[in-house]
Protein backbone atom coordinates (compact mmCIF):
# COMPACT_ATOMS: atom_id res chain seq x y z
CA UNK A 1 0.00 0.00 0.00
CA UNK A 2 1.31 3.51 -1.00
CA UNK A 3 -0.79 4.95 2.31
CA UNK A 4 -0.42 3.48 5.67
CA UNK A 5 -3.74 3.10 7.32
CA UNK A 6 -2.75 4.89 10.57
CA UNK A 7 -1.88 7.90 7.95
CA UNK A 8 -5.28 7.90 6.89
CA UNK A 9 -7.47 9.91 9.40
CA UNK A 10 -5.16 12.50 9.24
CA UNK A 11 -5.04 13.35 5.34
CA UNK A 12 -8.92 12.91 5.44
CA UNK A 13 -8.73 15.49 7.63
CA UNK A 14 -6.62 17.91 5.70
CA UNK A 15 -8.33 17.65 2.54
CA UNK A 16 -11.79 18.25 4.11
CA UNK A 17 -10.06 21.97 4.86
CA UNK A 18 -11.04 22.32 1.14
CA UNK A 19 -14.47 21.30 1.36
CA UNK A 20 -15.52 22.70 4.57
CA UNK A 21 -17.75 25.86 5.23
CA UNK A 22 -14.76 27.68 7.34
CA UNK A 23 -17.15 29.50 9.35
CA UNK A 24 -18.98 26.88 10.54
CA UNK A 25 -17.78 24.65 14.26
CA UNK A 26 -17.20 21.97 11.72
CA UNK A 27 -13.87 23.76 10.82
CA UNK A 28 -12.56 24.34 13.98
CA UNK A 29 -13.00 20.74 14.58
CA UNK A 30 -11.31 19.71 11.16
CA UNK A 31 -7.97 22.10 13.17
CA UNK A 32 -8.31 20.25 16.70
CA UNK A 33 -8.37 16.85 14.69
CA UNK A 34 -4.72 18.22 12.56
CA UNK A 35 -3.23 20.02 15.27
CA UNK A 36 -4.01 17.94 18.36
CA UNK A 37 -2.49 19.51 21.77
CA UNK A 38 -0.95 22.14 19.05
CA UNK A 39 -4.44 23.79 18.42
CA UNK A 40 -4.69 26.99 19.72
CA UNK A 41 -8.21 28.06 20.71
CA UNK A 42 -9.36 31.23 19.66
CA UNK A 43 -13.61 31.25 20.05
CA UNK A 44 -16.47 29.77 18.91
CA UNK A 45 -16.57 31.15 14.85
CA UNK A 46 -13.86 32.68 13.23
CA UNK A 47 -13.87 36.17 12.92
CA UNK A 48 -11.53 39.56 12.30
CA UNK A 49 -11.28 40.70 15.72
CA UNK A 50 -10.99 37.98 18.83
CA UNK A 51 -8.50 35.44 18.89
CA UNK A 52 -7.04 36.39 15.49
CA UNK A 53 -3.35 35.67 16.60
CA UNK A 54 -4.61 32.16 17.68
CA UNK A 55 -6.18 31.52 14.84
CA UNK A 56 -3.11 32.56 12.15
CA UNK A 57 -1.27 30.00 13.90
CA UNK A 58 -3.34 27.34 13.61
CA UNK A 59 -3.88 28.53 9.72
CA UNK A 60 0.02 28.55 9.86
CA UNK A 61 0.80 25.45 11.47
CA UNK A 62 -1.36 23.19 9.02
CA UNK A 63 -0.05 24.88 6.06
CA UNK A 64 3.26 23.21 7.54
CA UNK A 65 1.86 19.57 8.19
CA UNK A 66 0.22 19.61 4.62
CA UNK A 67 2.82 21.12 2.89
CA UNK A 68 4.99 17.98 4.67
CA UNK A 69 2.21 15.42 3.75
CA UNK A 70 2.24 16.22 0.16
CA UNK A 71 6.18 16.30 -0.47
CA UNK A 72 6.41 13.04 1.29
CA UNK A 73 2.92 11.55 -0.43
CA UNK A 74 4.70 12.58 -3.84
CA UNK A 75 8.07 11.07 -3.17
CA UNK A 76 6.60 7.68 -2.01
CA UNK A 77 4.41 7.95 -5.41
CA UNK A 78 7.61 7.77 -7.63
CA UNK A 79 9.20 4.51 -5.52
CA UNK A 80 5.68 2.26 -5.30
CA UNK A 81 5.76 -0.74 -6.71
CA UNK A 82 2.01 -0.25 -8.09
CA UNK A 83 -0.75 2.46 -9.47
CA UNK A 84 -2.50 4.12 -6.35
CA UNK A 85 -6.14 2.95 -5.95
CA UNK A 86 -8.67 4.99 -6.60
CA UNK A 87 -9.02 5.18 -2.45
CA UNK A 88 -5.12 6.31 -1.87
CA UNK A 89 -5.64 8.78 -5.18
CA UNK A 90 -8.77 10.79 -3.10
CA UNK A 91 -6.69 11.17 0.11
CA UNK A 92 -4.03 12.23 -1.74
CA UNK A 93 -5.19 15.02 -4.43
CA UNK A 94 -7.42 16.93 -1.65
CA UNK A 95 -4.18 17.24 0.53
CA UNK A 96 -1.94 17.98 -3.10
CA UNK A 97 -4.99 20.82 -3.30
CA UNK A 98 -4.70 22.46 0.00
CA UNK A 99 -0.84 22.55 0.06
CA UNK A 100 -1.09 24.56 -2.94
CA UNK A 101 -3.85 26.80 -2.36
CA UNK A 102 -2.02 27.67 1.13
CA UNK A 103 1.19 28.23 -0.72
CA UNK A 104 -0.30 30.48 -3.63
CA UNK A 105 -2.57 32.35 -1.02
CA UNK A 106 -0.60 35.32 -0.16
CA UNK A 107 0.35 35.75 -3.63
CA UNK A 108 -3.20 35.75 -5.29
CA UNK A 109 -4.62 37.32 -1.83
CA UNK A 110 -2.15 40.51 -2.38
CA UNK A 111 -2.33 40.58 -6.06
CA UNK A 112 -6.27 41.23 -5.51
CA UNK A 113 -6.63 43.67 -2.87
CA UNK A 114 -3.19 45.59 -4.67
CA UNK A 115 -5.33 46.50 -7.62
CA UNK A 116 -9.19 44.88 -8.18
CA UNK A 117 -9.08 45.38 -11.57
CA UNK A 118 -6.02 43.62 -12.96
CA UNK A 119 -7.23 40.19 -14.37
CA UNK A 120 -3.69 39.31 -15.70
CA UNK A 121 -1.86 36.22 -12.83
CA UNK A 122 0.99 35.14 -13.78
CA UNK A 123 1.73 33.13 -10.84
CA UNK A 124 -0.12 30.65 -12.22
CA UNK A 125 3.10 29.54 -14.46
CA UNK A 126 4.64 28.75 -11.28
CA UNK A 127 1.37 27.19 -10.03
CA UNK A 128 1.02 25.04 -12.77
CA UNK A 129 4.81 23.85 -12.58
CA UNK A 130 3.91 22.26 -8.81
CA UNK A 131 -0.05 21.33 -10.12
CA UNK A 132 2.28 19.16 -12.62
CA UNK A 133 5.03 17.70 -10.17
CA UNK A 134 2.29 16.63 -7.68
CA UNK A 135 -0.52 15.55 -10.36
CA UNK A 136 0.71 14.91 -13.06
CA UNK A 137 2.67 11.70 -13.34
CA UNK A 138 2.69 9.32 -16.15
CA UNK A 139 1.85 5.56 -14.85
CA UNK A 140 1.79 6.91 -11.58
CA UNK A 141 -1.75 8.52 -11.02
CA UNK A 142 -5.10 8.08 -12.03
CA UNK A 143 -7.35 10.58 -14.20
CA UNK A 144 -7.54 13.55 -11.81
CA UNK A 145 -11.23 15.34 -11.86
CA UNK A 146 -8.99 18.86 -10.71
CA UNK A 147 -8.10 20.65 -13.66
CA UNK A 148 -5.37 23.44 -13.21
CA UNK A 149 -7.45 26.10 -14.78
CA UNK A 150 -10.52 25.50 -13.18
CA UNK A 151 -8.29 25.40 -9.70
CA UNK A 152 -6.84 28.35 -9.83
CA UNK A 153 -10.38 30.33 -10.77
CA UNK A 154 -11.55 28.20 -7.57
CA UNK A 155 -9.03 29.64 -5.57
CA UNK A 156 -9.65 33.30 -6.84
CA UNK A 157 -12.94 32.87 -6.05
CA UNK A 158 -12.45 31.34 -2.66
CA UNK A 159 -9.94 34.08 -1.87
CA UNK A 160 -12.31 36.61 -3.09
CA UNK A 161 -15.24 35.08 -1.07
CA UNK A 162 -13.09 34.94 2.57
CA UNK A 163 -11.92 38.57 2.16
CA UNK A 164 -15.66 39.92 1.60
CA UNK A 165 -17.28 37.98 3.93
CA UNK A 166 -14.37 37.96 6.85
CA UNK A 167 -13.44 41.57 6.71
CA UNK A 168 -17.06 43.04 6.36
CA UNK A 169 -19.22 40.77 8.27
CA UNK A 170 -18.64 42.04 11.75
CA UNK A 171 -18.52 40.39 15.32
CA UNK A 172 -17.59 37.18 17.10
CA UNK A 173 -20.88 36.11 18.29
CA UNK A 174 -22.50 32.76 16.82
CA UNK A 175 -25.14 35.13 15.17
CA UNK A 176 -22.50 36.80 13.27
CA UNK A 177 -20.74 33.61 12.53
CA UNK A 178 -23.94 31.71 11.14
CA UNK A 179 -24.32 35.03 8.86
CA UNK A 180 -21.02 34.45 7.72
CA UNK A 181 -21.74 30.79 7.30
CA UNK A 182 -25.09 31.59 5.26
CA UNK A 183 -23.24 33.59 2.68
CA UNK A 184 -20.70 31.35 1.63
CA UNK A 185 -23.33 28.54 1.53
CA UNK A 186 -24.95 31.04 -0.78
CA UNK A 187 -22.17 31.54 -2.86
CA UNK A 188 -20.57 27.77 -2.69
CA UNK A 189 -23.72 26.03 -2.06
CA UNK A 190 -23.92 23.65 1.17
CA UNK A 191 -21.95 20.85 -0.74
CA UNK A 192 -18.90 22.26 -2.16
CA UNK A 193 -17.68 19.03 -3.80
CA UNK A 194 -21.17 18.71 -6.15
CA UNK A 195 -20.31 22.87 -6.63
CA UNK A 196 -17.37 22.57 -7.95
CA UNK A 197 -18.58 19.50 -9.91
CA UNK A 198 -21.39 20.99 -11.79
CA UNK A 199 -22.51 24.16 -10.12
CA UNK A 200 -19.92 26.26 -10.33
CA UNK A 201 -20.96 28.02 -13.65
CA UNK A 202 -24.83 27.46 -12.83
CA UNK A 203 -25.23 29.50 -9.65
CA UNK A 204 -26.90 32.20 -11.89
CA UNK A 205 -29.95 30.28 -12.19
CA UNK A 206 -30.69 30.26 -8.33
CA UNK A 207 -31.94 33.70 -7.09
CA UNK A 208 -30.93 35.02 -3.57
CA UNK A 209 -33.14 37.41 -1.61
CA UNK A 210 -31.73 38.95 1.58
CA UNK A 211 -34.42 39.97 4.31
CA UNK A 212 -33.33 41.78 7.44
CA UNK A 213 -34.06 45.10 9.22
CA UNK A 214 -33.53 48.17 7.93
CA UNK A 215 -29.07 49.10 8.45
CA UNK A 216 -28.31 45.54 9.14
CA UNK A 217 -25.89 45.34 6.24
CA UNK A 218 -28.14 43.50 3.12
CA UNK A 219 -25.88 45.49 0.77
CA UNK A 220 -22.87 43.80 2.39
CA UNK A 221 -24.40 40.80 1.97
CA UNK A 222 -25.34 41.43 -2.06
CA UNK A 223 -22.16 42.49 -2.52
CA UNK A 224 -19.95 39.98 -0.93
CA UNK A 225 -21.83 37.23 -2.76
CA UNK A 226 -21.72 39.50 -6.44
CA UNK A 227 -18.12 39.63 -5.99
CA UNK A 228 -17.28 36.49 -4.92
CA UNK A 229 -19.11 34.29 -8.29
CA UNK A 230 -16.79 31.99 -9.84
CA UNK A 231 -15.09 33.69 -12.99
CA UNK A 232 -13.17 31.46 -15.44
CA UNK A 233 -9.20 31.34 -15.94
CA UNK A 234 -7.80 31.06 -19.42
CA UNK A 235 -4.59 29.85 -18.84
CA UNK A 236 -3.13 30.45 -22.45
CA UNK A 237 -3.10 34.36 -20.93
CA UNK A 238 -2.50 33.98 -17.53
CA UNK A 239 -5.76 36.36 -17.49
CA UNK A 240 -9.54 35.76 -15.72
CA UNK A 241 -12.54 36.46 -18.01
CA UNK A 242 -13.20 39.67 -16.21
CA UNK A 243 -12.18 42.01 -13.55
CA UNK A 244 -14.46 41.15 -10.33
CA UNK A 245 -15.44 44.35 -9.51
CA UNK A 246 -18.16 44.45 -12.76
CA UNK A 247 -19.89 41.43 -11.32
CA UNK A 248 -22.04 43.85 -8.93
CA UNK A 249 -24.34 46.21 -10.46
CA UNK A 250 -26.62 47.39 -7.67
CA UNK A 251 -30.05 49.45 -8.40
CA UNK A 252 -32.20 51.20 -5.87
CA UNK A 253 -35.61 50.48 -6.54
CA UNK A 254 -37.37 52.87 -4.17
CA UNK A 255 -34.87 55.72 -5.83
CA UNK A 256 -36.44 56.66 -9.25
CA UNK A 257 -39.27 56.91 -10.97
CA UNK A 258 -41.13 53.79 -12.49
CA UNK A 259 -40.28 54.73 -16.17
CA UNK A 260 -36.31 55.46 -14.92
CA UNK A 261 -36.05 52.62 -13.25
CA UNK A 262 -37.14 49.85 -16.28
CA UNK A 263 -34.58 51.64 -18.30
CA UNK A 264 -32.33 51.25 -15.65
CA UNK A 265 -33.20 47.83 -15.27
CA UNK A 266 -33.76 46.86 -19.11
CA UNK A 267 -32.88 49.54 -21.82
CA UNK A 268 -34.67 50.99 -23.76
CA UNK A 269 -34.83 52.31 -27.56
CA UNK A 270 -34.63 56.03 -28.72
CA UNK A 271 -38.36 58.18 -28.30
CA UNK A 272 -39.14 55.21 -25.84
CA UNK A 273 -40.41 58.05 -23.28
CA UNK A 274 -40.09 61.53 -23.09
CA UNK A 275 -36.61 62.56 -22.52
CA UNK A 276 -35.40 59.04 -23.81
CA UNK A 277 -33.02 60.89 -26.84
CA UNK A 278 -30.46 57.91 -27.60
CA UNK A 279 -30.43 53.66 -27.47
CA UNK A 280 -29.94 52.81 -23.69
CA UNK A 281 -28.46 49.26 -22.36
CA UNK A 282 -29.88 48.33 -19.43
CA UNK A 283 -28.15 46.48 -16.55
CA UNK A 284 -29.85 43.47 -17.42
CA UNK A 285 -28.08 43.32 -20.95
CA UNK A 286 -24.83 44.35 -19.55
CA UNK A 287 -24.36 42.11 -16.87
CA UNK A 288 -22.03 39.43 -17.65
CA UNK A 289 -22.01 35.87 -16.85
CA UNK A 290 -20.27 35.95 -13.89
CA UNK A 291 -22.13 38.84 -12.81
CA UNK A 292 -25.21 40.23 -10.26
CA UNK A 293 -27.45 42.78 -10.30
CA UNK A 294 -28.67 43.81 -6.87
CA UNK A 295 -32.15 44.82 -6.27
CA UNK A 296 -32.35 46.68 -3.25
CA UNK A 297 -35.76 46.75 -1.57
CA UNK A 298 -37.91 44.73 -4.07
CA UNK A 299 -40.95 45.14 -2.30
CA UNK A 300 -41.26 48.51 -3.08
CA UNK A 301 -41.91 48.30 -6.91
CA UNK A 302 -45.12 47.99 -8.32
CA UNK A 303 -47.30 45.50 -10.04
CA UNK A 304 -46.51 46.47 -13.70
CA UNK A 305 -42.90 46.09 -12.86
CA UNK A 306 -43.15 42.81 -10.83
CA UNK A 307 -44.63 41.35 -14.02
CA UNK A 308 -41.82 42.03 -15.65
CA UNK A 309 -39.30 40.89 -13.16
CA UNK A 310 -41.20 37.35 -12.97
CA UNK A 311 -40.88 36.42 -16.72
CA UNK A 312 -36.82 37.35 -16.51
CA UNK A 313 -36.58 34.88 -13.44
CA UNK A 314 -38.68 32.27 -15.56
CA UNK A 315 -37.74 32.73 -19.13
CA UNK A 316 -33.91 34.57 -18.28
CA UNK A 317 -35.46 36.80 -21.77
CA UNK A 318 -36.35 40.64 -22.08
CA UNK A 319 -37.00 43.46 -24.05
CA UNK A 320 -36.38 47.02 -23.77
CA UNK A 321 -38.42 49.76 -22.97
CA UNK A 322 -40.09 50.74 -26.50
CA UNK A 323 -38.64 47.55 -28.34
CA UNK A 324 -39.93 44.18 -29.46
CA UNK A 325 -36.65 42.49 -29.55
CA UNK A 326 -36.23 39.58 -27.07
CA UNK A 327 -32.51 39.94 -25.19
CA UNK A 328 -30.87 37.26 -22.71
CA UNK A 329 -30.33 38.12 -18.98
CA UNK A 330 -26.90 35.92 -18.19
CA UNK A 331 -25.82 36.89 -14.71
CA UNK A 332 -27.69 36.34 -11.65
CA UNK A 333 -30.23 38.03 -9.40
CA UNK A 334 -29.76 39.01 -6.32
CA UNK A 335 -32.74 41.07 -3.84
CA UNK A 336 -33.35 42.74 -0.93
CA UNK A 337 -36.41 43.62 1.25
CA UNK A 338 -36.86 44.99 4.74
CA UNK A 339 -40.57 44.05 3.96
CA UNK A 340 -42.06 40.42 4.83
CA UNK A 341 -42.95 39.48 1.23
CA UNK A 342 -44.96 36.19 2.67
CA UNK A 343 -46.99 38.76 4.65
CA UNK A 344 -47.29 41.29 1.63
CA UNK A 345 -48.13 38.45 -0.69
CA UNK A 346 -51.46 37.55 1.61
CA UNK A 347 -52.43 41.16 1.22
CA UNK A 348 -52.01 41.46 -2.49
CA UNK A 349 -49.38 44.19 -2.34
CA UNK A 350 -47.07 41.31 -3.91
CA UNK A 351 -47.18 38.60 -6.07
CA UNK A 352 -47.12 34.89 -4.65
CA UNK A 353 -45.22 33.90 -7.94
CA UNK A 354 -42.73 36.47 -7.87
CA UNK A 355 -42.14 35.34 -4.27
CA UNK A 356 -41.66 31.78 -4.64
CA UNK A 357 -38.81 32.56 -7.62
CA UNK A 358 -36.84 35.36 -5.52
CA UNK A 359 -37.17 33.32 -2.23
CA UNK A 360 -34.85 29.58 -3.68
CA UNK A 361 -32.07 31.03 -1.53
CA UNK A 362 -32.37 33.26 1.81
CA UNK A 363 -30.29 35.35 3.81
CA UNK A 364 -31.87 36.79 6.88
CA UNK A 365 -28.91 39.49 7.99
CA UNK A 366 -28.92 40.22 12.04
CA UNK A 367 -29.71 43.54 13.65
CA UNK A 368 -27.20 45.13 16.18
CA UNK A 369 -28.54 44.40 18.97
CA UNK A 370 -27.70 40.69 18.68
CA UNK A 371 -24.71 40.78 17.26
CA UNK A 372 -23.89 43.27 20.30
CA UNK A 373 -25.49 41.42 22.69
CA UNK A 374 -24.94 43.29 25.85
CA UNK A 375 -21.38 42.45 25.32
CA UNK A 376 -19.29 45.99 25.55
CA UNK A 377 -16.40 44.12 23.92
CA UNK A 378 -18.77 43.28 20.73
CA UNK A 379 -19.94 46.93 20.68
CA UNK A 380 -16.13 48.06 20.76
CA UNK A 381 -15.20 45.82 17.32
CA UNK A 382 -18.01 47.96 15.88
CA UNK A 383 -17.70 51.31 17.13
CA UNK A 384 -13.54 51.10 16.22
CA UNK A 385 -14.90 49.96 12.27
CA UNK A 386 -17.01 53.07 12.30
CA UNK A 387 -14.63 55.46 13.62
CA UNK A 388 -11.69 54.55 11.67
CA UNK A 389 -13.34 56.00 8.49
CA UNK A 390 -13.07 59.48 9.48
CA UNK A 391 -10.40 59.06 12.37
CA UNK A 392 -7.67 56.46 11.14
CA UNK A 393 -6.87 53.46 12.54
CA UNK A 394 -4.52 54.80 15.04
CA UNK A 395 -7.04 57.85 16.58
CA UNK A 396 -9.72 55.23 16.59
CA UNK A 397 -7.64 52.81 18.98
CA UNK A 398 -7.97 55.78 21.49
CA UNK A 399 -11.60 56.86 20.45
CA UNK A 400 -13.30 53.81 21.08
CA UNK A 401 -12.87 53.21 24.99
CA UNK A 402 -14.06 56.35 25.16
CA UNK A 403 -17.00 55.84 23.25
CA UNK A 404 -18.27 52.90 24.77
CA UNK A 405 -18.10 53.98 27.83
CA UNK A 406 -20.34 56.88 27.09
CA UNK A 407 -22.80 54.67 25.10
CA UNK A 408 -22.98 52.13 28.24
CA UNK A 409 -23.35 55.14 30.82
CA UNK A 410 -26.15 57.25 28.76
CA UNK A 411 -27.89 54.69 26.59
CA UNK A 412 -27.19 51.20 28.45
CA UNK A 413 -25.11 48.19 27.66
CA UNK A 414 -28.51 46.97 26.45
CA UNK A 415 -29.68 49.73 24.28
CA UNK A 416 -31.44 48.06 21.57
CA UNK A 417 -30.28 50.21 18.93
CA UNK A 418 -33.36 50.38 16.68
CA UNK A 419 -31.40 52.01 13.71
CA UNK A 420 -28.88 49.39 13.52
CA UNK A 421 -25.58 49.65 12.27
CA UNK A 422 -26.78 53.36 10.62
CA UNK A 423 -27.68 54.39 13.99
CA UNK A 424 -24.27 53.18 15.60
CA UNK A 425 -22.76 55.06 12.73
CA UNK A 426 -24.73 58.41 13.41
CA UNK A 427 -24.39 57.72 17.23
CA UNK A 428 -19.90 57.83 16.80
CA UNK A 429 -20.36 61.01 14.63
CA UNK A 430 -22.60 62.23 17.51
CA UNK A 431 -19.57 61.91 19.48
CA UNK A 432 -16.72 62.69 17.81
CA UNK A 433 -17.85 66.01 16.86
CA UNK A 434 -20.27 67.24 20.06
CA UNK A 435 -19.39 64.37 22.46
CA UNK A 436 -23.07 63.35 23.42
CA UNK A 437 -25.36 61.17 21.24
CA UNK A 438 -29.30 61.51 21.83
CA UNK A 439 -31.34 58.93 19.78
CA UNK A 440 -34.32 60.41 17.82
CA UNK A 441 -37.24 59.58 18.68
CA UNK A 442 -40.28 58.32 15.45
CA UNK A 443 -41.71 61.22 14.92
CA UNK A 444 -45.11 60.73 16.37
CA UNK A 445 -44.11 57.90 18.26
CA UNK A 446 -45.01 58.39 21.79
CA UNK A 447 -48.43 60.96 20.82
CA UNK A 448 -49.43 57.91 18.67
CA UNK A 449 -48.86 54.81 21.23
CA UNK A 450 -50.97 56.90 23.86
CA UNK A 451 -53.75 57.24 21.73
CA UNK A 452 -53.39 53.25 20.61
CA UNK A 453 -52.80 52.51 24.21
CA UNK A 454 -56.00 54.79 25.63
CA UNK A 455 -58.25 53.56 22.99
CA UNK A 456 -57.59 49.92 22.82
CA UNK A 457 -59.48 48.68 25.86
CA UNK A 458 -56.83 46.14 27.18
CA UNK A 459 -56.76 45.66 30.68
CA UNK A 460 -53.09 46.55 32.07
CA UNK A 461 -53.05 42.55 32.64
CA UNK A 462 -53.78 42.00 29.02
CA UNK A 463 -51.57 44.67 27.62
CA UNK A 464 -48.61 42.92 29.43
CA UNK A 465 -49.16 39.35 27.81
CA UNK A 466 -49.82 41.11 24.75
CA UNK A 467 -46.55 42.64 25.17
CA UNK A 468 -44.66 39.81 26.19
CA UNK A 469 -46.29 37.87 23.44
CA UNK A 470 -44.76 40.27 20.70
CA UNK A 471 -41.10 40.25 22.39
CA UNK A 472 -40.92 36.62 22.69
CA UNK A 473 -41.89 36.41 18.98
CA UNK A 474 -38.43 38.06 18.02
CA UNK A 475 -36.54 36.20 20.51
CA UNK A 476 -37.49 33.20 20.75
CA UNK A 477 -36.48 32.75 24.29
CA UNK A 478 -37.88 33.33 27.47
CA UNK A 479 -34.54 34.86 29.21
CA UNK A 480 -34.07 37.29 26.63
CA UNK A 481 -37.77 37.96 26.65
CA UNK A 482 -37.56 38.56 30.67
CA UNK A 483 -34.36 40.84 30.01
CA UNK A 484 -36.14 43.37 27.69
CA UNK A 485 -39.18 43.41 29.54
CA UNK A 486 -37.38 43.85 32.66
CA UNK A 487 -38.81 40.67 34.64
CA UNK A 488 -37.86 38.00 35.95
CA UNK A 489 -38.17 34.69 33.82
CA UNK A 490 -40.60 32.83 35.68
CA UNK A 491 -43.14 35.77 35.52
CA UNK A 492 -42.61 35.91 31.76
CA UNK A 493 -43.31 31.83 30.87
CA UNK A 494 -46.30 32.08 33.30
CA UNK A 495 -47.55 35.42 31.65
CA UNK A 496 -47.26 34.00 28.51
CA UNK A 497 -49.11 30.66 29.19
CA UNK A 498 -51.72 32.51 30.67
CA UNK A 499 -55.06 32.21 28.33
CA UNK A 500 -55.86 36.03 27.60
Amino acid sequence: MWIAESEKPLLTAIGNLNFTNPFTPERLELEKQILGSAYRSYGQVWNMHSGGASAQSNVDRIKEISEQTACLLRKRLDSAKSRPTEEERDLYEPVVLYHLFEKYRSAMSERMLADPEETAYPVYRKFLEDYNYFLRRPARTLPSIYSPEKTFAMYFQIHRAFYHIFDFIVGSSLEAGALRAAIWQSIFSGDIRRYHRVLYNRMNSITTLITGESGTGKELVARAIALSRFIPFHGGTCRFEIPYPVCFKPVQLSAMPQTMLESELFGHRKGAYTGALSDRIGYLEECPFCGSVFLDEIGEINAETQVKLLRVLQTRRFQRLGDNAEHSFEGKIIAATNRDLHKACADGSFRGDLYYRLCADTVTTVPLRKLINGESAELGHFVRILSERILGPEEAELFTPEAVKWICVHLGGDYPWPGNVRELEQCVRNLIIRGSYRPAEPPGTAEELETILGNCGLTAEELLVKYLRAVYAQEKNYVRTAERAGLDRRTVKAKLNAKV
